[in-house]
Protein backbone atom coordinates (compact mmCIF):
# COMPACT_ATOMS: atom_id res chain seq x y z
CA UNK A 1 0.00 0.00 0.00
CA UNK A 2 2.72 2.34 0.97
CA UNK A 3 4.33 1.67 -2.32
CA UNK A 4 1.10 2.45 -4.53
CA UNK A 5 0.87 5.53 -2.90
CA UNK A 6 4.31 6.49 -3.38
CA UNK A 7 4.19 9.69 -5.35
CA UNK A 8 0.27 9.91 -5.91
CA UNK A 9 0.13 13.04 -3.77
CA UNK A 10 -1.85 10.94 -0.89
CA UNK A 11 -0.51 10.63 2.58
CA UNK A 12 1.68 14.06 2.40
CA UNK A 13 1.40 14.29 5.85
CA UNK A 14 5.20 13.32 6.71
CA UNK A 15 4.30 10.38 8.68
CA UNK A 16 7.10 7.96 8.15
CA UNK A 17 5.41 4.43 8.11
CA UNK A 18 7.62 1.59 10.35
CA UNK A 19 9.29 -0.99 8.01
CA UNK A 20 7.31 -4.14 8.34
CA UNK A 21 9.10 -8.10 8.18
CA UNK A 22 7.07 -10.97 7.29
CA UNK A 23 7.75 -12.58 10.47
CA UNK A 24 6.71 -9.44 12.49
CA UNK A 25 3.50 -9.70 14.39
CA UNK A 26 0.35 -8.56 12.21
CA UNK A 27 -2.45 -8.49 15.00
CA UNK A 28 -2.62 -10.71 17.91
CA UNK A 29 -5.99 -12.86 19.12
CA UNK A 30 -7.03 -14.31 22.33
CA UNK A 31 -7.83 -17.17 23.09
CA UNK A 32 -8.59 -19.44 26.28
CA UNK A 33 -7.46 -22.54 24.51
CA UNK A 34 -7.85 -25.90 26.82
CA UNK A 35 -6.56 -24.22 29.84
CA UNK A 36 -9.24 -21.62 29.99
CA UNK A 37 -7.05 -19.02 30.89
CA UNK A 38 -6.92 -16.15 27.90
CA UNK A 39 -3.64 -15.76 26.26
CA UNK A 40 -2.79 -13.32 23.66
CA UNK A 41 -1.33 -15.51 20.28
CA UNK A 42 0.64 -13.51 17.39
CA UNK A 43 -0.39 -13.95 13.96
CA UNK A 44 2.51 -13.00 11.46
CA UNK A 45 1.72 -10.94 8.41
CA UNK A 46 3.59 -14.22 6.82
CA UNK A 47 0.64 -16.40 8.00
CA UNK A 48 -2.39 -13.71 7.00
CA UNK A 49 -0.98 -13.81 3.55
CA UNK A 50 0.09 -17.23 3.48
CA UNK A 51 -4.38 -17.90 4.39
CA UNK A 52 -5.15 -15.34 1.42
CA UNK A 53 -2.89 -16.86 -1.09
CA UNK A 54 -3.61 -20.49 -0.08
CA UNK A 55 -7.34 -20.02 -0.15
CA UNK A 56 -7.19 -17.42 -3.46
CA UNK A 57 -5.58 -20.42 -5.32
CA UNK A 58 -8.48 -22.84 -4.51
CA UNK A 59 -11.51 -20.32 -4.97
CA UNK A 60 -12.36 -17.62 -8.02
CA UNK A 61 -12.64 -14.91 -4.41
CA UNK A 62 -10.85 -11.89 -6.96
CA UNK A 63 -13.06 -9.34 -7.77
CA UNK A 64 -15.84 -10.57 -5.25
CA UNK A 65 -18.44 -9.24 -3.20
CA UNK A 66 -17.83 -10.32 0.64
CA UNK A 67 -19.79 -9.43 3.53
CA UNK A 68 -18.03 -7.70 6.86
CA UNK A 69 -20.41 -9.46 9.14
CA UNK A 70 -17.59 -10.62 12.23
CA UNK A 71 -16.27 -8.86 14.81
CA UNK A 72 -13.29 -7.34 14.68
CA UNK A 73 -12.20 -9.69 17.94
CA UNK A 74 -12.76 -12.72 15.87
CA UNK A 75 -10.04 -13.77 13.62
CA UNK A 76 -12.67 -14.52 10.91
CA UNK A 77 -12.53 -10.45 10.03
CA UNK A 78 -9.18 -10.28 9.07
CA UNK A 79 -10.14 -12.82 6.18
CA UNK A 80 -13.51 -10.84 5.24
CA UNK A 81 -11.44 -7.94 4.95
CA UNK A 82 -8.21 -8.01 3.54
CA UNK A 83 -9.42 -11.47 1.81
CA UNK A 84 -12.03 -8.63 -0.54
CA UNK A 85 -10.02 -5.70 -0.51
CA UNK A 86 -6.56 -7.66 -1.90
CA UNK A 87 -8.64 -9.21 -4.40
CA UNK A 88 -9.46 -6.39 -5.38
CA UNK A 89 -13.16 -6.80 -4.33
CA UNK A 90 -15.66 -4.89 -2.36
CA UNK A 91 -16.38 -5.02 1.29
CA UNK A 92 -20.21 -5.16 2.18
CA UNK A 93 -20.20 -4.00 6.00
CA UNK A 94 -22.59 -5.20 8.22
CA UNK A 95 -23.81 -2.90 10.82
CA UNK A 96 -24.42 -4.21 14.20
CA UNK A 97 -28.37 -4.29 14.14
CA UNK A 98 -28.79 -5.92 10.93
CA UNK A 99 -26.10 -8.53 12.19
CA UNK A 100 -28.47 -9.26 14.98
CA UNK A 101 -31.71 -10.02 12.59
CA UNK A 102 -31.42 -12.91 9.98
CA UNK A 103 -34.33 -11.63 8.17
CA UNK A 104 -32.37 -8.08 7.52
CA UNK A 105 -29.15 -9.42 6.98
CA UNK A 106 -30.63 -12.01 4.02
CA UNK A 107 -32.02 -8.54 2.57
CA UNK A 108 -28.98 -7.26 2.84
CA UNK A 109 -27.15 -9.94 1.27
CA UNK A 110 -29.84 -10.26 -1.44
CA UNK A 111 -29.65 -6.38 -2.11
CA UNK A 112 -25.70 -6.18 -2.16
CA UNK A 113 -25.32 -9.40 -4.23
CA UNK A 114 -22.80 -10.83 -1.43
CA UNK A 115 -20.76 -13.79 -2.97
CA UNK A 116 -18.61 -14.06 -0.29
CA UNK A 117 -20.34 -14.96 3.23
CA UNK A 118 -18.30 -16.13 6.44
CA UNK A 119 -20.67 -17.66 9.09
CA UNK A 120 -20.23 -19.50 12.31
CA UNK A 121 -22.85 -22.62 12.23
CA UNK A 122 -25.17 -21.41 14.44
CA UNK A 123 -25.66 -17.73 12.67
CA UNK A 124 -25.91 -19.61 9.42
CA UNK A 125 -28.67 -21.98 10.80
CA UNK A 126 -30.56 -19.12 12.17
CA UNK A 127 -29.87 -17.26 8.31
CA UNK A 128 -31.20 -20.28 6.42
CA UNK A 129 -34.58 -20.64 8.53
CA UNK A 130 -35.19 -17.09 7.23
CA UNK A 131 -34.78 -18.52 3.37
CA UNK A 132 -37.02 -21.77 4.34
Amino acid sequence: VADAMEGSGVGGSGVVLPVVDVDDVAYVIYTSGTTGVPKGVGVTHRSVVGLLESVGQRLELVGRVWSWWHSLAFDVSVWEMWGALLGGGRLVVVGEEVARSPRDFLALLVEQRVQVLSQTPSAFYELEAVVG
